[in-house]
C-alpha cells in the first residue's frame, strides 16, 4: 500500500500544478483549481491508487470503485 507522501510525489511528477487532495479508501485524487471549470484536458484530476501506486484517470477510478471518501484538504 502506498503512503500519502509517496502518492503526492508521484502526482507532482505528473503535474506540478496540484493544490488539493481528496483521499478515498482506494486512492488519492490530486486536483488543481485551474481545472475546476473544465472537463478533461491537462488539469484533470490525477488519481494514485493506494494498493499499487499506479496513476490512473478519474473515470477508471470511479468505474473500479473509489471506496468511501475519507477526507479532503488543500495543499
Amino acid at each position: 500500500m502506498i503512503s500519502y507522501t509517496d502518492a503526492f510525489f508521484k502526482a507532482k511528477e505528473i503535474r506540478e500544478e496540484i493544490d488539493s487532495c481528496i483521499e478515498y479508501e482506494n486512492g488519492y485524487v490530486f486536483c488543481s483549481d485551474k481545472g475546476k471549470d473544465q472537463a478533461g484536458g491537462y488539469y484533470s484530476p490525477i488519481v494514485i491508487l493506494k494498493d499499487d501506486g499506479k496513476a490512473v484517470d478519474m473515470s477508471q477510478f470511479v468505474v473500479n470503485g473509489t471506496g468511501k471518501e475519507l477526507k479532503s484538504f488543500s495543499l
